[in-house]
């Protein structure tokens, strides 16, 4: 079966190669059209063929995932700017918000008196990754 330039619904999750998941789409199936540049290409790749009820798994090697980790994603933010109330802990994600009141998850990654860093890169970046995706739905993409 040949998907390419169809819309295809699939239920996926992500791991790691240590078996830490970092994505579970298996409840929340996403649909997109199975063309370039929509997800890493390994992933295209596999589901460009594969059968409606069909499983698979896939290794995405970490030159080829998502995109690159870049420094634009890291932010300084002066301890004096962060209520005493909030408790932080290198380590942990915090959900930054915007002036537009739009939330972003990062994860905290140095704390001084002086200054908080958080890193708004996905912990999956630059790293290789393994798929187990199910193929739900295929249909044509609507003409416009």
């Amino acid at each position: 079966m040949d998907n390419a330039g169809k819309m295809v619904k699939v239920a996926y999750k992500g791991f790691f190669d240590d078996g830490a998941v970092f994505i579970d789409q298996t409840e929340q199936p996403i649909e997109f059209p199975c063309l370039d540049g929509w997800m890493p290409p390994a992933f295209i790749e596999t589901v460009r063929d594969m059968e409606v009820g069909e499983t698979r798994r896939v290794h995405v090697g970490a030159n080829e995932a998502y995109e690159e980790r870049t420094d634009e994603r890291v932010m300084e933010v002066e301890r004096a700017k962060i209520p005493a109330s909030v408790k932080l802990v290198v380590g942990e994600m915090v959900n930054l918000e915007d002036p537009t009141g739009q939330t972003y998850p990062a994860r905290l990654v140095e704390l001084t008196d002086a200054k908080a860093v958080f890193d708004m890169n996905h912990e999956a970046i630059a790293k290789a990754l393994n798929f187990e995706m199910t193929l739900l739905d295929v249909c044509e993409l609507p003409h416009r």
